[in-house]
Parts: structure tokens; sequence; C-alpha cells
């Protein structure tokens, strides 16, 4: 015994609703020989008339009986389309990592554009410096990680987001001459991140072609502690540009013929199938503010 298809409930409810077949056929956009058609299989299938074939047609107590259910039955249908709908669109919780840079400079707008953009989305950010993020990365303990260098796992891929410029810094006062050469800044002692900090390498692979072994003081693991470090007078920092408004006490040394800049990136694991929460994390990132 065949089912019963949902084409053909709708078939039947629109004829009861409008008392006619040519009238169930032209709400549909069917001809009048497939609405018959739809009617007798329902009969064959329940064994019972369904309709009163006098004029108008009305349906007999069994197909109102069908009548209620049909109803529900496409009701429910639809609610259940729509749920379907829902969980193509993004949704969920979404694990981010983010070393401590583009946590500052990235995330913040990111996520404000991603509550707007894509509210059933609720991302949880952990920050730590560029090693831990990665290998958090592929424990898959995060599905998107943003950090500051490319990685150098095969396993893993990355999207170019910007460009981070970096500045050396003193304690305000200190920067006497408007600009140094690097000999000079080699006799200082730094205030470097932590050896797992993408800034860090970024640092000390730019002053070591320039000749420069950096002297560390000190390694602290945030942008915040080291500007504070420096504000205090334990020697030069570095940090990114777009620290500094937020980096009282501190500012910024020129120095001659060296610049600091380094790649941040998104990053995923290679052939891994993203939610659509990720997807949508991305796509704010490498489009903010209409880029």
């Amino acid at each position: 015994m065949n089912g019963v298809s949902l084409q053909g409930l709708r078939v039947f409810l629109a004829v009861v609703e409008s008392g006619s077949v040519s009238g169930a056929g032209r709400a549909l956009g069917i001809s009048q020989p497939a609405v018959s058609g739809h009617l007798h299989s329902l009969e064959k299938r329940f064994g019972v008339a369904l309709l009163d074939r006098d004029r108008p047609i009305a349906p007999t107590r069994a197909g109102e009986k069908l009548a209620g259910h049909a109803r529900r039955v496409l009701a429910a249908t639809r609610e259940l389309e729509e749920e379907m709908v829902r969980q193509r669109a993004p949704g969920g919780t979404l694990a981010v990592g983010a070393s401590t840079t583009p946590a500052e400079t990235i995330v913040p707008g990111a996520v404000a554009r991603l509550a707007a953009e894509c509210p059933e989305v609720s991302p949880r950010v952990r920050v730590g410096d560029t090693e831990d993020t990665l290998a958090a990365l592929l424990r898959r303990e995060v599905e998107v990680a943003l950090v500051g260098q490319e990685p150098e796992d095969a396993r893993l891929e990355a999207r170019f987001v910007e460009e981070d410029r970096l500045t050396a810094v003193v304690r305000t006062g200190d920067g006497k001459l408007p600009e140094v050469t690097v000999e000079e800044l080699s006799r200082a002692s730094f205030v470097l991140r932590e050896r797992g900090s993408a800034t860090r390498r970024a640092v000390e692979r730019t002053l070591r072609a320039a000749g420069v072994e950096p002297k560390i003081a000190a390694e602290i693991g945030s942008n915040a502690a080291v500007a504070g470090a420096v504000a205090a007078g334990a020697g030069v920092g570095v940090l990114p540009e777009r620290a500094l408004p937020r980096s009282p006490g501190v500012e910024p040394l020129r120095v001659k013929g060296l610049g600091f800049t380094r790649p941040l990136v998104l990053v995923t694991e290679r052939g891994r199938r993203l939610s659509p929460a990720a997807s949508a994390f991305i796509e704010v990132c490498l489009n903010r503010d209409g880029r």
C-alpha cells in the first residue's frame, strides 16, 4: 500500500477550501486531471470517500477528519523545514583561539560584528601566545585561530588578515633623540614578550638581521605588561603601533633604517570541514569595515 504524499494532502486541502477541482488547480498551479489523480489516490489509500462531489464540493465526515490531520501535518512540515534552515545558518558555540595582539586589535570588532550578523553564534575566545594557540588548534580545542605569524606546520593553513606594524618604545621622556641608529639601539636592554610569542620572534628576527643580538632585561607575557615595565624604566620594548594609545608612560623610538612588521593571519586545520559559525567568523575577520 502506497504512503500518503505531502502534495496529495496539499491538493486535498485546496479542494476543500476552494470547493472545486478547478479552483484547487488554479491555487496550486496544476491541471485538473492532476488534482483528480491525487484525490483518487487518497481515497484508494484509505478506502473511504473523502469528498461529496455535489457542487460545491464538500468533505465527507472522513474527509473532515483527514483535513484536520492534513493541516497539522503540513504545519509540522513547515516547522521542520524552518528548523532545518536554522540549522544551516550559523549558530551555537564557536571556540576561537587568539594570540595577544589580534585578541586586542581584531577580535573585539569581529565579535561585535558577528553578534550583529549571526546572533545565534556564541564565541568563546581563548587568549594565549601564538605557540600555545596553534597547539590548541591542532588538538581541536579551538576551530579557528588568529595569530601573528604564518604557521610552519603543514597541517595548518593561513589566510592573511592584515600587516601588523611594531615600534620600539621607551619610557616617556627618554626618547631625547628624534632617531637612533641600529648601533645605538644595540647597546640597550630589551623588555620583550615571552618566547612563544610571534611578536617576540618578529622582533628577534628583525634585530638579528640588522646585526643586533638583543640583551634581554625581562620577558613578560602581555603587551600591556611590557608597556608597564618600559614605563617603569626597565628597558626598550617593542609593541604593536595600535597598542600605543592604550600604553601610558611610553613613547615611540624611531630607529634609522629599521622597521618591525609581521602578518596577522587566520589559521585553520587543513582539510577540516568548518562549522557555519567558524565560516561566519572568518568572513567578518577578512571583511572588516566593509573591506
